[in-house]
Order: structure tokens, then sequence, then C-alpha cells
């Protein structure tokens, strides 16, 4: 009896090798403004490894081995992404710290970063917004987050969160041992989406004029220029209990705290000659209140330097003593839209097209410079 069924054909496939080549079975392109760790992170996951594993991948030693890379990304390790993925250099090096030029404002990395968690005063590495979280379609941690100088959302005005809300430790996702998306917990897997409440108004007013004058201040200026406002707002103390301490040492909690009372003016001035520890500080807040006009108030350009931090605030002074002037007979404004990632002022693109740092500030903003004083 001869069967009419079809014959079943079986021949070899091609190898994985050969038909996916040297990259990684899953691509995961990098969101806009995406941390390097929490791409790295996004990565492992879709690809089926266990972040704590991954760092062996790309040998990468250490427990905080993704945190670690954020700082400071080795070329062996650069190699490793460049071959196994089809992101392009410049988006590769636009993921890390380490060419941040507002760097040293970059909240602390301590050796073991859950143990953080045993002190609500001591900073951790990550801070977050629960509803950015929430809202994303594919959660990742930002660029912008890092900062010590940011303590609320600029989409939502929600205070940022840098603990866990059901065990308060530290964030540690590259120690997850097992594939759980990097927006649960890897203590206790609670979501960390927990809403948080609205940040002071005034805290936000605060924050958001110190990150114009940051972007400001980084336009032209070399990386490590300890003149820089980055580097003096970094070595500026910051009044906690009976001690002092820096800002990026510093959790969210006692951050929010110092920048809403100072901006309220709950804070007393310890030195009548202004040359105290927290004159800046003070200068800061007394700003704040005008800070969307601060460049108006700048004049016509009569040095090639770049303004520095006290003619700025002179210029806030003389738009707050202004304010009596009838609104039709004031200059316009000229404003900086607030940025989500100023440690980015003017990241290079893929596409090459060599456009300097200096080429995407506003023509306003280049025009607005003044003498300063040595």
């Amino acid at each position: 009896m001869t069967s009419t069924a079809p014959r079943i054909t079986v021949s070899p496939a091609r190898r994985y090798g050969v038909a996916a080549g040297r990259h990684w079975p899953v691509e995961v392109r990098p969101a806009p403004g995406e941390l390097l760790s929490s791409w790295l992170h996004r990565v492992a996951h879709a690809n089926g490894v266990p972040p704590r594993y991954f760092g062996a991948v790309l040998g990468a030693a250490g427990e905080a081995w993704s945190a670690q890379l954020d700082r400071h990304l080795p070329e062996a390790v650069r190699r490793i992404l460049l071959d196994r993925t089809s992101i392009c250099p410049e988006k590769i090096d636009d993921l890390c710290l380490a060419y941040n030029p507002l760097s040293t404002l970059c909240l602390r990395l301590r050796t073991r970063p859950q143990d953080a968690g045993t002190s609500t005063a001591q900073s951790c590495w990550l801070q977050f917004c629960p509803t950015c979280l929430r809202e994303d379609e594919m959660p990742y941690f930002r660029r912008s987050w890092t900062l010590a100088t940011r303590v609320s959302c600029f989409h939502h005005g929600c205070r940022l969160r840098d603990r866990c809300p059901s065990c308060d430790q530290g964030l540690a996702p590259f120690r997850q041992a097992r594939l759980v998306p990097q927006q649960y917990c890897a203590f206790c897997d609670a979501p960390l989406a927990k809403p948080t409440g609205p940040a002071s108004p005034g805290a936000r007013r605060l924050e958001r004029l110190i990150d114009d004058l940051l972007r400001l201040d980084t336009a032209g200026r070399a990386p490590d220029d300890r003149k820089s406002l980055a580097a003096r707002l970094m070595r500026y103390p910051v009044p906690v209990g009976p001690t002092t301490s820096t800002i990026p040492f510093l959790s969210h909690r006692v951050r929010h705290d110092f920048i809403r009372r100072l901006s309220e003016r709950q804070i007393e001035a310890r030195d009548p000659t202004e040359r105290g520890s927290l004159t800046l500080w003070f200068r800061l807040a007394r700003a704040a209140e005008n800070h969307n006009g601060l460049t108006a108030g700048l004049g016509p350009a009569s040095s090639s330097r770049a303004p520095d931090l006290a003619d700025l605030l002179r210029a806030a002074t003389r738009l707050h003593e202004d304010r009596s002037t009838p609104v039709a007979t004031r200059a316009a404004p000229c404003t900086l839209g607030a940025s989500e990632d100023p440690a980015r002022p003017a990241s290079a693109s893929c596409s090459g097209s060599g456009r300097s740092r200096r080429d995407v500030i506003p023509k306003a903003a280049r025009k607005a410079s003044v003498v300063t004083k040595v």
C-alpha cells in the first residue's frame, strides 16, 4: 500500500552566528536621555540574562558594575558594546556620565550602594520619578536624575525618590539575580512606581534657576574647570544637623528639605559680611523669584568672556528692582527652556554633523556676555 501523505523534508538550518552575526539576539535601542546602566539592564533582561550576571559578559567586575560603568567606561567594554549591538559610538558615549560637564554634581556612588539604606541622610547613587516609570512604555532611568541639584520631576512636578517605597533600600538593579525588570526593587520585588507628593513650589523655582544657570555656565567651559558653577556648588557646604556635608553626598530627603527651607528663607545667614559658607546658596535663593527673565538683564555684550554667577545674580537683582516698571516698557525676556537633561547641553549626534556645543546655544544667550571680575 502506497502512502499519499506528503513527505517531510528535514534540512539543517544555518547556525545562529551565521544568520545574526556577532550581535546579541535582541536589539534594544536607548531611550532619549537614558543612563548607560539603565540601558544595559534592559539589554540584559531582553536577552534572558539577569543583570547580576551580565557584568561578567562585559568583563565588568564588582557588584555595582553597571553604576561604575556610568562613571567610567573602559575601552574594552565599549568595544564589546559596539561589536554586539548596532549602536553608534557617539550614542554609546552619550549614555555615559564620564563625558558629562556636570559630572562633579552627580550623586556619589558608594562602595556598597545598598548600605545607603541604613541612613536616610546618605546619598544613593540614583534617584527617579515614580510617575515617569509608571507612564513609560519601557521604564528606564534618566541621566538627569543623577544630578544632586534635582529634587523634583520637571515634567510632573512631583518629588523624586532615591529609595524603594517599601523596604527603604537604595536602588541596586545591578544585583538582580532573576529576570525581573529594573522598575522593581532588587531587594523586596516591590514596584518602584508608587507616587510621591508634589515638590515645594519654592524648591522647584530654585532648582530650575540652578538648572538654567548650569546650562549657561557650561557653555564654552572645560569639563574640569574648578571655577565653574557646577564645581562651586559641589564644594559648598550644606547644613545637616550639627555638621555640614556637600550636596552630592546627601539623600533626596535632605536635599529637598534644604532647598525648600532656603527658598522660604527659613535658613539664617551665619556671616553678615556675606563670606560665610552659605553665601552662594542665599544668592541663588534671592534670584529664584525672577529667574525666568535672567538673561534679559545681562545687557549688550561687552566682553568675549562668559558671564559668571555673580553677574547673573546681579542681573536677577536688576530684574527684581524693575518689577515696578510698566510691563509694556520692559524688554522682552530671553529665556532658555528648562532642559530635562542639562548634562547634555549639546551632545554629539550619530549623523556626524560636526556641530559644536556652541552651535546649539541660542544666539541671544551667546550675546549675553558681561565683564567678569577676576
